[in-house]
């Protein structure tokens, strides 16, 4: 199945893209997506505390399973003052 994540903030900079797809098995959760992105993007640091997931424009949890054509968004903390 193919999904896309999303890139925002911080994780944009570093990615250098808004947007890119990945092939995953078909009983794929976020956990097997986080560590593919991980693998894709070694600068990228997905710490569970640092980011919120987002499934279809409703926030989710790493052990979530996902379908095709999701589209998956990392949602950096944003902070400020």
């Amino acid at each position: 199945m193919v999904v896309s994540v999303q890139f925002h903030g911080v994780h944009r900079t570093i990615t250098r893209v808004n947007e890119i797809e990945l092939s995953l098995s078909s009983n794929a959760r976020v956990t097997d997506l986080i560590a593919q992105v991980k693998a894709a993007y070694p600068d990228l640091h997905l710490s569970p505390n640092d980011f919120q997931i987002s499934i279809n424009d409703r926030i989710s949890t790493p052990e979530h399973p996902l379908g095709s054509n999701d589209t998956v968004a990392f949602l950096p903390h944003i902070g400020g003052g």
